[in-house]
Parts: C-alpha cells; sequence; structure tokens
C-alpha cells in the first residue's frame, strides 16, 4: 500500500501544471457514470460547461447537460464524448463515480487507474455502484448547487449515520494493490413522491446497500441490514440509529460505543444506548435494540464469509 501511495504521490507532483487548456474550452464534468455490456463502456457524464468571453464558470443547473460517449476501451468514450460536445473533457472536479452493469466481469482497478493518471480524477472521488449507472445522470434533483450534490451528501449523511460505506478512488485502488475487499455504497431507484427530484410521479435514488468490489470485479450484493453489520463487525462504524416500537408508538434510539465480534463463531454485541431526547431506554426497549443488533451482526457475519 505505501508502495502504491508514494508513486501516486509523484505522479501528482510531476503532473504540475502542465494543461494550459483555456477554461472555455473544457466541458467540466460533475458526475461520472460507467457502465459496460457487450464488450462496449458508455460513458454517461453531466457537465457544464464555461461560458461567456470572462471565462466565468456558470454552474446553475438549467446549463447542466447529459452527454454521452461509447467506445471499445474506456479512453475511446471520452474521445467521443469531446467530439459531441466540442471541448476538452475535464474530470478533475468530478465529484462522483458510478459503476455499473458489466462491472461484475471488466477490470475496475485498470478504469480507476486510466481516470486518475489520464483524466486526472481527484483521489478522494467517492466511488458508488448502481444496477444501472446511467440512471443517477437522469434524475434531477432539486437539491444541492449542482448536479451530483445531493448523491454525495446521501452517501455523506448514511456514512456519518453507521448505514452505509463511503469509499474513495484511492480506498479502492489502495484495498486492491493489498488483495483485501472493499465496501461501496449502493444506489436503487425508488419513488417516495417527496419532490425530492423534478420527475412528477417522484421517481428518485436511494441508498439500497452495498456491494463489494474483491479481485477487481463488483461481487456480491449487502441489503441495508447487512451492510450495517458488516460495518460493525469491520469497525468501519460504531454507532447507528434504530427504530424501536414501544407502546404501538415508533421511538428511534441511538445505539453507540458498539462492540460487534464473533466468539467461537458466534457474534456478541455490548452497546450503550439513548433516545433522541438523550434519555436512556427502558430494560424492554434495550433488549429491543439488542436483538436488532444481533441480528444486524448475524446477516453481517454471512456476507463476509462469502467475501
Amino acid at each position: 500500500m505505501k508502495k502504491l501511495v508514494i508513486v501516486l504521490i509523484m505522479t501528482l507532483m510531476m503532473c504540475g501544471c502542465a494543461d494550459t487548456t483555456e477554461l472555455g474550452d473544457r466541458a467540466i464534468v460533475q458526475l461520472a457514470a460507467i457502465d459496460h455490456e457487450d464488450g462496449e463502456y458508455t460513458l454517461n457524464v453531466l457537465l457544464f460547461s464555461a461560458g461567456g468571453s470572462s471565462g466565468e464558470l456558470d454552474v446553475t443547473k438549467t446549463n447542466v447537460i447529459k452527454v454521452t460517449g461509447r467506445g471499445e476501451t474506456l479512453g475511446e468514450a471520452v474521445q467521443s464524448l469531446s467530439l459531441i460536445d466540442g471541448k476538452d473533457i475535464y474530470m478533475s472536479e468530478a465529484k462522483l463515480l458510478v459503476l455499473g452493469g458489466g462491472f461484475e466481469e471488466a477490470d475496475i482497478p485498470s478504469v480507476l487507474t486510466m481516470l486518475y493518471r489520464d483524466m486526472r480524477c481527484s483521489l478522494n472521488m467517492p466511488v458508488c455502484c448502481a444496477d444501472t449507472a446511467e440512471m443517477l445522470t437522469d434524475l434531477e434533483f432539486t437539491e444541492g448547487i449542482t448536479a451530483a450534490e445531493k448523491p454525495v451528501s446521501m452517501i455523506d449523511n448514511a456514512y456519518h449515520l453507521g448505514i452505509s460505506p463511503k469509499a474513495t478512488l484511492l480506498d479502492v485502488l489502495s484495498a486492491h494493490e493489498e488483495g483485501s475487499p472493499t465496501l461501496i455504497p449502493s444506489f436503487g431507484e425508488t419513488v417516495n413522491g417527496s419532490g425530492m427530484t423534478k420527475d412528477k410521479s417522484g421517481k428518485t435514488a436511494e441508498l439500497n446497500g452495498s456491494r463489494v468490489i474483491s479481485g477487481g470485479r463488483l461481487g456480491s450484493f449487502a441489503d441495508k441490514s447487512t451492510t450495517v453489520g458488516a460495518m460493525l463487525l469491520s469497525g468501519e462504524a460504531d454507532s447507528i440509529q434504530l427504530s424501536l416500537v414501544t407502546d404501538g408508538s415508533e421511538l428511534t434510539c441511538e445505539a453507540y460505543d458498539i462492540k460487534a465480534e464473533l466468539k467461537n463463531g458466534r457474534p456478541q454485541v455490548s452497546a450503550h444506548y439513548r433516545s433522541r431526547s438523550g434519555k436512556a431506554l427502558s430494560q424492554e426497549q434495550e433488549k429491543q435494540a439488542e436483538e436488532q443488533l444481533l441480528a444486524a451482526v448475524s446477516a453481517g457475519k454471512e456476507f463476509m464469509l462469502v467475501i
């Protein structure tokens, strides 16, 4: 891992400011979504372009456009984007990368390496997945200044709550170098009718769990509960929110200082609990909360055995 990080840092230093392309000649990518089907890469991007003679950047959503490129290699797909838009594709400001269909077979590390070395994507760019990556480019979110801001904030908030992983380009590459798996967040399409997008039917996206990247490929899917259990067992999370039903009403509480482990192959959990108001839970409520944690950790254990 140290060797990989050193190489990446040296590459960054060598790149310097060699690119002299004017801002007005660039198409700035906000979100990149890649699918790989039938031996062809499909790259859908949401971008805005610098406008006006002043070269000032206009980030209003009305100027956001979706552009699609295709090619036998990812480089060819990027090149076709430039031909369509008429400007150089600039990806160093991309806020999110979505991996979609076909990456159960296509090599993910080679794609990420190309995006970093050739397209100068940030090593801190979050990586997620969806059954069809293009889905996140078709939803017009009503929140956020840029088109990618809402899904990125969804990932950040869910990670903060301990219910979904967060992985960057560097995380995936480093784990692959070490031969370790990486959990990445997964998006699914849903309808909630809350106006989160401009779609009249209420169609939007939600974090529906996670998938593992192992051996350079997309592997098993874990639902929300299983994802929580895997994160607790791996130490990636130590607090989560739980919903309890008591006296016919729903109570939201927090489990914190969670310690989850396997002893003789059996999951064990210890934690502290408090309600949203900060009050302690009753013994019955704590028992119910502990049962939820044990169920999640048990599911996480079974998932981790197959990755």
